[in-house]
């Protein structure tokens, strides 16, 4: 098991930090594309405002001119006109709600669509640095955490700034002088925010670190099941998983200590601010520079402002998690696409299947090659085994032909065309892999195989099959071709997972075929059944074969021998056995443990 649990340090590429003016820019950028809907969320916003603010007032007014004068005639009229303004306030609420999530929903779809497509176009090599549970937690888990904050804060700003200018506004025109004192406990305001700012930002991205971890275990532990129950290691597992929940919770609770003394004090600072109006207003009212309607007003204002001042700063407090969140976000969408298409591609429509390589030489970490200038040529039509010991480079050069990845130096050209130069699409449909270890989706055998032709009909598929002579295997399983294979295939063994992956590949008609031939872990009947399958799916075509039995090698054309990134022999069975070189060693060492075995 090669995961989380045989680790000893934390992997994976930690997310640059970018500013806080960066992110907000960039979302809001995002947020541009939905402007309709935006429209609508503004006029909520300004229908709203104004009728909060015309509340407080006409409260005031009704007070002063029509309560304290006993004016009943008055009061009837007055008191619709607020209850109006009340029902408006809340048909605007309405709508801005609606507006706001519709947005948020929308944006939180869009994001995650070019998360994964975005993971769909990256390199294996990216996916080599990075742990799964940390991707699966910025598609899944950041982004909705950055929806959150849209939802309940960034996109309520533009309505809480117009809901604050107002409201200040209106305090000054009732009592400029009461005003300067309700507003004495802004700067508090703004210095609690900056204090706690900057620890409750780190203290967020210390829990989406811990939460992406946790994601990475459960994701390990349930694709490596067998193999932590086959070694024992359920209680290491366990233990494991436990330690990163607790450093989970830890986290969280950090964040809990930290709200816990900043929101307290922000309630008191807010307090604050009513008590001196109700200590000042009252010493002007009784001065008879007020009147009581103008200090119930102004009281609403002030207790309305500490509303948007609220959200701000909630917001500030959120916009911590979001910033964590969407910092590991873009990191995924800024990630270079080391393959990439070409602009002016070339399509291949009738490809021949011939492969050169050319002076190609490769590395996974810079300064540690795997291959070092390679040359090969293999004509169409031709079967060549690739030979050598466990690292040679084998692997990696299927990889480059598959472009997987790109070579650090030299070409690989089919027909004469650099692959760099093909549609990806093209160049897929044209080389078809068979790989040593399958992986099936969950679903049908059918499903499984028509993969490699999506639009191909159930006939096309069970043609293909008995062109294979793989179709009396599958209809011998329960329900034959509608079988369901599984999660990862688990319900069909190593040897009936290669036989759909070699009528996967056939179903393509390729031009080339890379094998990776695995025949290790099957039993007799199966393994005969595989050989017949692989020289059907290999008529008139190009093959590669990473040859893990010498007998395989045996049946090709010809046979190239691969060393420490270089190839050091290369001609047929019988000349390399002649040469008594490296080719001839391998045999004779397989020879042997065979006849041991035996």
């Amino acid at each position: 098991m090669t995961g989380y649990f045989l680790r000893t340090s934390t992997l994976g590429e930690e997310a640059p930090e970018k500013s806080a003016w960066e992110l907000l820019r960039r979302i809001l950028k995002d947020l541009s594309r939905y402007r309709g809907m935006l429209a609508l969320v503004i006029i909520s916003i300004v229908g709203n405002s104004i009728t909060a603010l015309a509340a407080p007032y006409i409260l005031g007014y009704v007070i002063d001119n029509f309560i304290l004068t006993a004016d009943i005639n008055g009061l009837g009229p007055a008191t619709l006109l607020y209850l109006t303004v009340l029902v408006g306030q809340w048909g605007f609420m309405t709508v801005n709600s609606y507006a706001i999530q519709t947005v948020g929903q929308l944006y939180l779809r869009d994001l995650r669509g070019r998360i994964f497509t975005k993971l769909q176009r990256l390199s294996m090599s990216f996916f080599t640095k990075r742990r799964i549970g940390d991707l699966i937690s910025a598609t899944i888990n950041d982004t909705s955490t950055l929806n959150d904050v849209l939802v309940s804060g960034i996109l309520s700003v533009l309505g809480n700034l117009i809901s604050l200018v107002g409201i200040v506004a209106m305090m000054i025109y009732l009592s400029p002088s009461l005003t300067a004192v309700a507003l004495l406990n802004i700067p508090i305001f703004i210095i609690i925010a900056k204090v706690f700012g900057k620890k409750l930002k780190e203290a967020h991205r210390r829990a989406r670190k811990r939460v992406a971890e946790a994601t990475t275990i459960v994701e390990e532990s349930i694709a490596g099941a067998e193999a932590i129950k086959a070694f024992g290691r359920e209680a290491e597992v366990t233990r494991v998983f436990s330690g990163v929940s607790g450093e989970t919770a830890k986290a969280y609770i950090g964040i809990a200590k930290l709200m816990g003394i900043f929101w307290p004090s922000m309630d008191i600072t807010a307090t604050l601010a009513v008590v001196a109006v109700l200590i000042y207003g009252g010493y002007m009212v009784t001065a008879g520079a007020l009147s009581i309607g103008v200090i119930v007003a102004f009281i609403q204002y002030v207790n309305r402002l500490g509303r948007p001042i609220t959200q701000f700063i909630n917001m500030y407090d959120s916009l911590q998690a979001a910033l964590a969140a969407a910092e590991r976000i873009y990191a995924v969408l800024d990630a270079e696409e080391e393959v990439k298409e070409v602009e002016k591609p070339v399509e291949l429509r009738s490809p021949k299947g011939e492969v050169v390589v050319r002076g190609v030489t490769f590395s996974y970490v810079p300064g540690r090659p795997v291959l070092k200038n390679v040359n090969m040529h293999v004509k169409p039509g031709e079967i060549v085994a690739l030979v050598g010991h466990t690292g040679a480079g084998k692997t990696t050069l299927a990889n480059l032909i598959l472009r997987l990845y790109d070579p650090d130096e030299g070409e690989i050209l089919i027909d004469g065309v650099d692959i760099r130069r093909l549609r990806l699409e093209n160049l897929r449909r044209i080389v078809s892999y068979v790989p040593q270890e399958t992986y099936l989706f969950p679903g049908t055998v059918m499903d499984n195989i028509r993969l490699g032709r999506p639009e191909a009909s159930d006939d096309e598929v069970m043609k293909i099959c008995r062109e294979l002579g793989i179709d009396t295997f599958i209809e011998r399983l329960p329900y034959g071709y509608q079988t369901d294979a599984g999660e990862m295939g688990k319900k069909l063994s190593t040897g009936e997972k290669q036989l759909i992956a070699i009528a996967r590949a056939m179903l393509r008609n390729p031009a080339i075929v890379i094998l990776d031939e695995a025949l290790s872990s099957v039993d007799v009947a199966t393994e005969a059944m595989i050989r017949k399958a692989m020289k059907r799916l290999l008529k008139g075509r190009t093959g590669i074969i990473i040859a893990h039995r010498l007998s395989t090698a045996r049946e090709s054309d010809r046979v190239i021998v691969l060393e420490g990134g270089r190839i050091v022999e290369e001609g047929t069975h019988q000349e390399l056995i002649k040469r008594k070189g490296l080719y001839y060693r391998l045999y004779q060492t397989l020879e042997r443990m065979a006849v041991e075995h035996a």
